[in-house]
C-alpha cells in the first residue's frame, strides 16, 4: 500500500467511507454498464470492510483522542469552546447580587490603608469565555504519536458594583476583558492496547502545559467610590495558570455495529509550588463516559457525562485584592457534573466536524461564584477516531 492509500486510510476514521463516482456515457454497452456496476459494487464491499475495523468517532469535547496516521505524517484540526456565565452560586445554591454585598464577608477587610469594606462589592453580572485552539498530531511509529496546541482566548466579565462600604445601592455596570494567547500544551498520545477488531481501544496522554498565557493582566475597574482605575484583573479573567502544568490521562473506547462507547480520565497538576505572581490553581481532576450511535455510516449522535473537581487557589496575588468576588482565592474551583449532547459530520473523506452543548446538572463550588449556565464546542478534524 502507498503512502496516499495509507493516509485515505486513516482519513476513514471517522467511520466514513468514499464511494467512488462513476460517469454512464449514452454509447455504454450493456456489458460495459455491467463490468461499471459490478467494480462500484466491489468498492462499496471494501471500504464496509474497512469500516468494520475502525472506531467510531468520539464527541468533540474530549482531549487528545486522535487518529494514529501512518509513520511520518500528520493530522490537523481546530478545536473551540465558548463558555457563558450568568448569576451566580454559593456552593450549590442561588444567591443573588445584593444577598452577596450584604453578607459574604471581604476577605481583605480589616485594611485601614486602602479603606476596604467589610462585604464584597463588586460581582459579576455575566460573563463570557471563548477558547480556540489549533492542534497538530505527529505519528513517530504504531505506538507513540506527538501532539501540540496553542489556545487563542478571549474573557469578558462584566461587573455590577456597589456603591460605598455597604448597602445595596448600585453604581452601575462595568465590562473588563482579557484576550491573547493561552499556555501552549504538547506532549505524547501512546496507543497502549487496540483489539484485532478495533472494538477495545486504550490510549494514554502526557502532556505538558507551558506557561505562555499571560497572569498580569489589567482593565479599568469600576470602584465602590464610583471612580474608574486601571488594575490587575481577577484570577479567572487571567489567560494562563503561570505554572508549568501535568496533564496526564488514559482514554478506552469501543464499539460494536453502530454503537460506539468509552471513558476518559484527566489529571492536571501544577508542577511548580506558585507561579511568578505568587499563586497557582489547585489540582484538577476530571472523568467523563460517553455512548455513541451512527445513524449513517457518515453521521453519528452522541450522548456525554462529564464530572470534574478541582482544589482552591494557592497563594495569593498581591496585585490582586479588593472587594471583588474574583480576588478571593476562595471562590475557586469546587465540584460539578455536566450533560453533553453531540454530533459528528463526516462531510468529505477525511475531514469531519464535530459539535456539543453542554448544560450543569450538577454544581458545587467553593465559595460563591459565577453560575455557568452552558458551553459549546466545536471541532474541525482532517482525521479522527
Amino acid at each position: 500500500m502507498n503512502n496516499k492509500n495509507r493516509f485515505l486510510l486513516i482519513a476513514g476514521l471517522s467511520l466514513s467511507f468514499a464511494l467512488p463516482t462513476y460517469s454512464f456515457a449514452a454509447e455504454t454497452t450493456e456489458e460495459d454498464a455491467y463490468a461499471t456496476r459490478l467494480a462500484l459494487a466491489n468498492e462499496i464491499k471494501k471500504y464496509r470492510a474497512m469500516r468494520k475495523e475502525l472506531p467510531i468517532p468520539p464527541p468533540a469535547g474530549l482531549f487528545g483522542v486522535y487518529a494514529f496516521p501512518e509513520e511520518g505524517q500528520y493530522v490537523v484540526g481546530l478545536n473551540m469552546q465558548q463558555f457563558k456565565f450568568s448569576g451566580m452560586l454559593q456552593g450549590s445554591d442561588s444567591i443573588s447580587a445584593e444577598e452577596v454585598v450584604t453578607s459574604v464577608a471581604n476577605p481583605f477587610y480589616p485594611n485601614p490603608a486602602t479603606g476596604q469594606p467589610p462585604t464584597l462589592r463588586v460581582v459579576p453580572e455575566s460573563a463570557e469565555a471563548t477558547v480556540i485552539y489549533p492542534f497538530i498530531n505527529y505519528s513517530l511509529n504504531k505506538k507513540i504519536s506527538l501532539v501540540a496546541m496553542a489556545p487563542m482566548i478571549k474573557k469578558t466579565t462584566v461587573l455590577k458594583t456597589f456603591f460605598g462600604p455597604s448597602g445595596t445601592a448600585s453604581s452601575g455596570l462595568n465590562e473588563v476583558n482579557s484576550s491573547g494567547l493561552g499556555d501552549i500544551k504538547m506532549g505524547a498520545i501512546y496507543k497502549f492496547f487496540n483489539a484485532p477488531d478495533r472494538k477495545h481501544n486504550v490510549i494514554f496522554d502526557i502532556v505538558l502545559s507551558v506557561p505562555t498565557g499571560s497572569i498580569t493582566e489589567e482593565d479599568i475597574n469600576l470602584t465602590p467610590l464610583n471612580t474608574l482605575v486601571n488594575s490587575r484583573l481577577a484570577y479567572g479573567m487571567q489567560l494562563g495558570s503561570g505554572t508549568y502544568d501535568a496533564i496526564l490521562g488514559g482514554t478506552y473506547w469501543g464499539k460494536n455495529k453502530k454503537w460506539g462507547w468509552g471513558t476518559q480520565y484527566l489529571a492536571t497538576i501544577p508542577l511548580q509550588s506558585a507561579n511568578s505572581e505568587g499563586w497557582k490553581y489547585g489540582d484538577k481532576h476530571e472523568l467523563t463516559t460517553w455512548v455513541s450511535y451512527a445513524w449513517d455510516p457518515t453521521f453519528n449522535g452522541s450522548l456525554r457525562l462529564r464530572g470534574e473537581s478541582q482544589g482552591t487557589i494557592v497563594g495569593i496575588d498581591p496585585k490582586i485584592y479588593g472587594p471583588g468576588l474574583g480576588a478571593d482565592t476562595g471562590n475557586y474551583g469546587g465540584t460539578k457534573v455536566e450533560f453533553i449532547i453531540g454530533t459528528n459530520w463526516m462531510y468529505a473523506p477525511g475531514y469531519n466536524i464535530s459539535l456539543e452543548f453542554s448544560v450543569p446538572i450538577i454544581e458545587d463550588r467553593n465559595g460563591v461564584q459565577a453560575d455557568q449556565d452552558s458551553t459549546i464546542m466545536l471541532s474541525w478534524r482532517s482525521a479522527s477516531f
